[in-house]
């Protein structure tokens, strides 16, 4: 296992982000990871922090601007969440060419291969896949050259290119239609 590694986790601290089960899990995870985020579970999960012993290796670094600028300092990205939209952070993640274990929920399930995926979502099943993640760590790099590819092809600017796009040629449809 690489103990250089570092993992981390982004969102609102918040009951269906299921932090509390990320930081239990990582009662068996020997590497560093930091939370983005802030929220009214906040102290909660710092308590829990705090009463597991894991101070040394769970770090709060509250709510940021700059979360793809700290994803270059970290090459692992754990999300715990019971629900998940299209997510965003997946996508940023990936585009920094990290790994990413997450739950089989939103945009995570088309994504993110099927070994790196949570479900059910438990914290034993965390702790064990962030464990062979680790252990198996230039596998899972090669895993994912495929997924970071095509997150490079899903950006912002792509997505509102071919949106346009469609509408374009719709108007230009209806154009015809009324004309004749």
């Amino acid at each position: 296992m690489t103990s250089d590694l570092r993992a981390i986790a982004v969102g609102r601290l918040v009951p269906v982000k299921r932090f509390d089960f990320l930081i239990q899990a990582w009662n068996n995870i020997p590497i560093h990871i930091s939370i983005v985020g802030d929220g009214p579970e906040r102290l909660r999960l710092e308590t829990l922090v705090a009463n597991l012993g894991l101070q040394d290796r769970v770090s709060f670094l509250g709510e940021r601007s700059d979360v793809q600028d700290l994803f270059t300092d970290h090459q692992l990205l754990v999300a715990t969440s019971e629900s998940e939209g299209f997510g965003y952070v997946f996508l940023e993640a990936l585009q920094e060419k990290l790994v990413v274990i997450s739950t089989a929920t939103g945009i995570a399930a088309d994504l993110i291969p099927h070994d790196y995926l949570i479900d059910p979502l438990s914290v034993e099943r965390v702790s064990l896949k962030v464990e062979k993640t680790l252990r198996e760590f230039e596998r899972a790099k090669q895993d994912f050259e495929s997924v970071w590819a095509r997150a490079r092809d899903l950006t912002v600017k792509k997505m509102v290119t071919e949106t346009l796009t469609t509408y374009q040629d719709t108007l230009s449809l209806k154009s015809k239609f009324e004309k004749t």
